[in-house]
């Protein structure tokens, strides 16, 4: 039994404003006992779990924090899926997948999926013999076992001036503990959900000294620190920021909270695993 976690996209809506590697946006792909569960569905995600060693036509579940479209690629990716199913061999698991995203986003992805196939009338699935997807609404503190063994909970958080619908994400299993931010500013449903992670995955969108709390809803590297600090989180990434700032001077920022434990600036390609 295992887990593992690879970091698909550790940037974000945009390249080319700052000095470094480029970063793909969002996506976090968890490989459980050879099951895949994905959160974040960014563009091009398909080549890049591809590019990870994964079939990405297996992959049938799929975690939104948010609906903005660096993090919900998804019609793209379902596209992908149901041609996957319609010209492909075929192979057990390419034939469905579920989309979770929060309930207040589900009628926006109804209207955008019928304005990318007006051909398919009122359907959401015109090929319902090869292929069918489902989309889930789901709100803070729901709750489900996905796979045997892994449970995934929701938790509402802070985006867009608070105006955009978004969620994170603790995972559990007896491997270990996944928690994932989404994006957010600091609020307290972070603080009650962070609690002994062996892994938090923490928005950090917001640069060195322009840290606050009733923003747009990203945090700096300090409050990324205060978080597994009082969490007492075993290992921190920070994700999603610009580049502004140096790695060196974004850890010495998040070490000011006097956490101690593993830190590392999330960079494309970064691997977690236990067994």
């Amino acid at each position: 039994m295992s887990i593992k976690i690879i970091a698909l996209g550790s940037g974000v809506c945009a390249n080319g404003c700052a000095p470094g590697p480029r970063r793909f946006p969002p996506g976090f792909l968890i490989d459980y006992n050879q099951q895949l569960l994905l959160m974040d569905a960014s563009e091009g995600i398909r080549y890049r779990i591809e590019d990870a060693g994964y079939d990405y036509g297996l992959l049938q579940e799929v975690f939104l924090s948010h609906v903005h479209p660096d993090h919900a690629a998804i019609a793209q990716l379902l596209q992908a899926k149901l041609c996957r199913a319609l010209w492909g061999e075929p192979k057990a698991g390419v034939e469905m997948m579920n989309v979770y995203l929060h309930e207040a986003s589900v009628q926006g992805f109804e209207q955008s999926w019928a304005w990318h196939h007006p051909e398919a009338g009122e359907k959401m699935n015109h090929f319902p013999d090869k292929f069918n997807f489902n989309i889930q609404p789901i709100r803070g503190s729901w709750e489900k076992e996905v796979f045997s063994g892994l449970t995934i909970k929701a938790f509402g958080v802070y985006h867009g001036f608070g105006q955009h619908p978004a969620l994170g994400f603790r995972i559990q299993t007896k491997e270990g503990v996944i928690v994932y931010t989404g994006d957010t500013g600091i609020v307290d449903s972070l603080f009650e959900n962070v609690e002994k992670a062996d892994l938090l995955i923490a928005d950090c969108g917001t640069r060195i000294g322009r840290e606050e709390t009733g923003g747009y809803g990203h945090m700096g590297p300090g409050q990324c620190g205060l978080l597994a600090y009082r969490g007492q989180v075993k290992e921190l990434w920070l994700t999603h920021y610009v580049g502004f700032d140096a790695p060196a001077a974004m850890e010495s920022e998040a070490r000011k909270s006097g956490f101690a434990g593993e830190l590392k600036v999330a960079t494309d390609g970064l691997v977690w695993e236990r067994s």
